[in-house]
């Protein structure tokens, strides 16, 4: 298995509605979403094509606010958490599960919704130490290693342990590590924490590990890290830092041209996400073992970060 943590995006209730003028040549299609910023610019180019095609007018859109944020619009939660049932937006994607509790209340209340995977994403670890580029001659990295650095255990480029897997990393003398992790209620650290956890967990034997505690789209990070919040600000937390460490969806990442690391996998090689290719994605999501049988079923219990991406869609049928 490629040591990525892929993600599982999610589309929660596609409900379009029409605003019906005097001349139904003036009638509108209202499409809102909004969630994760992983697949917006495909979402972006389909609305597009929609608009186009479209024989009365049309206006669809998408807001990238992150996975946490999609998710409690979809449920109308309000910024304490209150579950209205209202949904502020027609859908929204996600690369986490909506919770066990959410999907009870909402069945209870006969309100459905299905979760349909639709497209597959990694989540990587992105660098920029000068001179240091990605791929051949790029950085190597362990699960261990990074729980220690986002933990601020290893606080320095220079540790002995970097260097040990890194001969040839020249770097200055107590080169400081910029710390970029999310906020909120990110998918990319539901991702990367599971990732950590799964790969070099916190033991009696392994005290420096990844904490069970410390796994979810929410963490609490050591105050010395820095916040960057959304693919846009974390790619501005890496470029204008030099010595920064973050994480984030790989496509956004390499069309930004940020270094990758390259993470050690079960055969103890050091890979890119490209360099992993197709063959580690489809291994990283080939445990189907908790899918519901059912597109309404629970999907909670559902590794998201080695998985393909859902849909969340409301039935109204």
């Amino acid at each position: 298995m490629v040591a990525y943590g892929y993600t599982a995006l999610s589309l929660l209730g596609v409900t379009a509605s029409l605003i019906i003028t005097p001349s139904f040549s003036q009638t509108t299609l209202s499409l809102h979403g909004s969630g994760t910023t992983n697949p917006s610019k495909c979402f972006w180019h389909i609305m597009a094509k929609i608009e186009e095609q479209l024989k009365i007018r049309g206006q669809l859109t998408y807001r990238a606010v992150g996975s946490g944020t999609g998710i409690q619009e979809f449920l109308g939660k309000d910024i304490n958490g209150t579950n209205t049932m209202q949904a502020y937006n027609d859908f929204g994607s996600g690369d986490i599960p909506i919770d066990s509790q959410d999907r009870q209340d909402w069945f209870d209340a006969d309100i459905e919704f299905v979760q349909l995977p639709f497209v597959l994403s990694a989540v990587g670890f992105f660098h920029s130490i000068p001179g240091v580029p990605s791929g051949e001659g790029g950085l190597n990295m362990t699960a261990c290693l990074l729980a220690r650095i986002f933990s601020t255990d290893i606080t320095t480029w220079d540790h002995p342990d970097i260097l040990d897997i890194n001969p040839g990393l020249n770097v200055e003398e107590n080169y400081k590590i910029f710390v970029g992790r999310r906020v909120l209620g990110s998918s990319s650290t539901f991702s990367i924490t599971n990732y950590l956890y799964a790969q070099c967990p916190q033991t009696d034997e392994n005290p420096k590990g990844w904490p069970a505690d410390q796994v979810g789209s929410t963490v609490d990070w050591d105050e010395s890290t820095n916040a960057c919040d959304g693919s846009g600000p974390m790619t501005d937390c890496i470029v204008e830092n030099e010595g920064a460490i973050g994480y984030i969806d790989v496509a956004h990442a390499h069309e930004e041209g940020l270094n990758e690391i390259k993470l050690k996998n079960g055969d103890g090689n050091f890979l890119t996400s490209k360099e992993a290719g197709v063959e580690g994605i489809q291994e990283a999501a080939k445990d189907l073992s908790n899918v519901p049988n059912s597109a309404d079923g629970d999907f909670s219990k559902v590794a998201f970060y080695n998985m393909v991406s859902m849909l969340y869609e409301r039935q109204f049928f």
